[in-house]
């Protein structure tokens, strides 16, 4: 995560930036009508919040775009420094310094309309189609969400200065946006999936092939019911894998879930020497935390904790922190997958996910470690030893993309 230049004097560079942007003109460019086929959650100014007037806010669709072409122009750089990368996306994509500023040469206009009553629906009603692990609510917690099929139109303007292949880049950095993003919170767990047409651009669904060439993985299932069908089936093969029974943990009693058997907690118990006297570790596998790679912090809440299983220093919770870092996001999208003709469940890692696997944490913002080890034949020991990744793959994420590919008969490229 980038942070505030400290030299820069906000106000000034504001008003500079808007007289960069007055003087450049724009042409007509490309517009693509959008369709919601999940619930969209957020997208106000207030997190967590909908904006009924201003449902789909320009400058937030903007950041998406930004964030696709960074990533296909970075997989597609590998020679280049990152500096080169980001001058070049100042230069489309604008950028305020302590060298003057640097307007947009892309403009992104939403246009749509308020959104009333009947277009809204809470979290946790029946027809929602709002699967609970695509995020996680708190007991008392019951969101807004903007029902699927609202619609809205995106326009891209280009100024005169766009190069060819700078229009070409945003029209792809589009396609890819349209085919994995989506508008509001949460995106990456499928909600705010959008289903986009364009006018005279066609928009084609990316593809597994293109996907592998820029250094990602996608898997997609077999064809859903529908949208919302292919979302639950996505999500929930996440839930399974990391928490369901069977899979995630052992078999419960009544309501008591079993254990995991993922080696986290006893990790934990052992780091902190404390434990419940039903739950001593156990796991072979200690030192480690393999589901860091799906995105931190990871916060565990221990049920015995008034009977020795620790506890945090000012709450019951402790976290596993990125080093450095308040968060890391997912490299994995779960989403519903247009392919052309119809929806279908879809896994898909960004490229560079291979980075995340190994990634430095903190624990309780004390302990300082890899989530997991480097070194292959370390991984493909300890793998073994961690019931969901036996047999599938030699770390987390590949372990799951493996078994979405069992449990949903998937294509994958």
């Amino acid at each position: 995560m980038r942070r505030p230049n400290q030299d820069i004097q906000a106000e000034g560079a504001t008003a500079a930036w808007d007289a960069v942007r007055a003087a450049e003109g724009t042409d007509s460019g490309v517009t693509a009508s959008c369709n919601l086929i999940t619930p969209m959650f957020g997208g106000g100014v207030t997190p967590g919040e909908v904006d009924r007037a201003m449902p789909i806010r320009a400058s937030a669709l903007r950041g998406q775009l930004r964030f696709w072409w960074r990533l296909l122009q970075d997989a597609g750089r590998e020679s280049e420094n990152s500096a080169d990368l980001f001058q070049d996306e100042c230069a489309l994509w604008g950028a305020i310094s302590s060298n003057g500023p640097q307007a947009s040469r892309v403009r992104v206009q939403i246009v749509g309309d308020q959104v009333g009553e009947p277009q809204l629906v809470q979290a946790r009603e029946s027809d929602s189609g709002f699967p609970p692990y695509a995020l996680i609510l708190d007991r008392k917690d019951n969101p807004w969400l903007i029902r699927q099929g609202y619609s809205f139109e995106l326009v891209l303007r280009f100024n005169e200065r766009v190069t060819p292949t700078q229009r070409e880049e945003v029209v792809e950095a589009l396609r890819w946006w349209a085919s994995f993003g989506g508008v509001g919170a949460r995106t990456r767990r499928g909600l705010g999936a959008v289903k986009a047409v364009g006018d005279h651009t066609e928009l084609k669904p990316v593809t597994a092939e293109e996907v592998k060439a820029k250094g990602g993985w996608m898997i997609v299932g077999k064809t859903a019911i529908n949208a919302v069908k292919a979302w639950k089936d996505s999500v929930g093969a996440l839930q399974r894998f990391r928490q369901g029974p069977g899979v995630g943990r052992n078999q419960g009693q009544h309501n008591r879930p079993g254990r995991s058997r993922w080696p986290e907690a006893d990790t934990i118990r052992r780091t902190a020497k404390t434990h419940a006297p039903m739950h001593q570790p156990k796991h072979k596998v200690d030192g480690f935390y393999p589901r860091a790679a799906f995105g931190l912090p990871l916060v565990f809440h221990f049920k015995d904790k008034n009977q020795g299983d620790p506890r945090g220093k000012d709450s019951d919770s402790l976290e596993l922190n990125p080093k450095g870092q308040d968060r890391m996001a997912s490299p994995l999208i779960l989403r519903p997958y247009f392919d052309g003709q119809r929806c279908r469940p879809m896994a898909l890692l960004l490229p560079g996910w291979e980075e995340r696997i190994s990634t430095v944490v903190n624990f309780n913002s004390q302990q300082v470690a890899p989530a997991w080890p480097e070194d292959p034949r370390t991984r493909k020991q300890l793998a073994e030893n961690v019931e969901p990744m036996k047999g599938r793959g030699t770390d987390a994420l590949s372990a799951f993309m493996r078994y979405f590919q069992e449990t949903l008969e998937s294509e994958t490229g």
